[in-house]
């Protein structure tokens, strides 16, 4: 039985998966098993993974449901003592799995660890304060429902966390790292690690710049306060503010896009959260001058509220 289990989910990412993936096998250390979870992919992955002589990874295909039936997919295969996630755009530096291992075990009263993480653009640019971390220790979970600052391709975990617990595959493209990490902090402390960094590639094919992200995260932080608990442990203030920001965001992206009938009501939702920001009145004054008859929305509704995520208990 391996101790490290790497999951690296990836969907038509020929070109350079394989570099992700030898950004594994070159680790310092390797007693590990790689598990590529191939997401339906229609290029040359299966090849460009056969290729691999290394008894170290094996290839797993699964039909297309996105990153987080990939990852679950992959956590239901696991066998180590660890668990990491690297995306097949993101890379590590020789030392990573043996500095964060290092540390998880030297601090037994945390679950998981985390580190920074640096942006490398495909003309070479490296981005050291994109989403960069917080640098805290402990229960994060106030700190991650402000702010999404965990990567899945810079942290390590011990599998025991990830008992009875999934990725939300309703969230399939996006958010659903953010939203994992933040019902897993229910469960668990999480360490910061700021001795080593993950890489991530930023590239054309990138799911974080989907349109989509901000409403996932409204629908995930609203569940989570008002269905799973969250409104028990964290702040009432803060967390209405937390939620009327991410509903006015929405709300600007719609209103950005001409789309006036679906700001107006995103900007009522934010209000009704927290109207103690004047930006909104401001937002929505803006949104009252689009001309009706151009809104390529007229009978947008509210997205439909979040179920419960399939596989995970109720917090502790």
């Amino acid at each position: 039985m391996p101790e490290i289990s790497v999951i690296v989910p990836t969907y038509n990412r020929d070109y350079i998966v394989r570099e992700t993936i030898d950004s594994i096998l070159t680790q310092t250390l390797d007693d590990l098993e790689v598990l590529v979870v191939d997401d339906g992919s229609t290029d040359n992955t299966k090849e460009v993974i056969g290729s691999i002589a290394d008894t170290r990874v094996k290839y797993l295909r699964k039909g297309n449901t996105g990153p987080a039936g990939a990852r679950n997919f992959g956590l239901s295969k696991a066998e180590g003592q660890y668990v990491l996630f690297l995306d097949s755009d993101d890379f590590w530096p020789e030392n990573y799995l043996e500095v964060m291992l290092s540390r998880l075990k030297q601090n037994s009263e945390f679950g998981g660890g985390y580190s920074p993480i640096t942006v490398v653009h495909a003309d070479g640019r490296r981005e050291e304060s994109y989403k960069r971390p917080d640098g805290k220790s402990g229960w994060l979970t106030a700190d991650l429902f402000k702010r999404g600052f965990i990567w899945p391709s810079a942290a390590i975990f011990r599998s025991a966390v990830w008992e009875y617990f999934y990725f939300d595959e309703l969230l399939a493209r996006t958010s659903e790292d953010s939203d994992a990490f933040l019902r897993l902090s229910t469960r668990t402390q999480l360490l910061f690690v700021p001795d080593v960094e993950a890489f991530h590639r930023m590239s054309p094919d990138s799911i974080s710049g989907e349109e989509g992200v901000a409403c996932s995260r409204m629908l995930s932080l609203e569940r989570f306060y008002f269905k799973l608990g969250g409104d028990k442990i964290l702040p009432p203030k803060m967390a209405r503010r937390r939620l009327s920001h991410a509903c006015r965001k929405v709300a600007e992206d719609r209103r950005r896009k001409m789309a006036r009938n679906a700001a107006l009501k995103l900007y009522k939702h934010a209000v009704r959260y927290w109207p103690y920001d004047m930006r909104l009145y401001a937002g929505l004054y803006k949104t009252l001058l689009l001309d009706r008859n151009e809104d390529p929305e007229p009978d947008w509704e509210m997205p439909e509220p979040l179920g419960d995520p399939v596989g995970t208990n109720r917090f502790p």
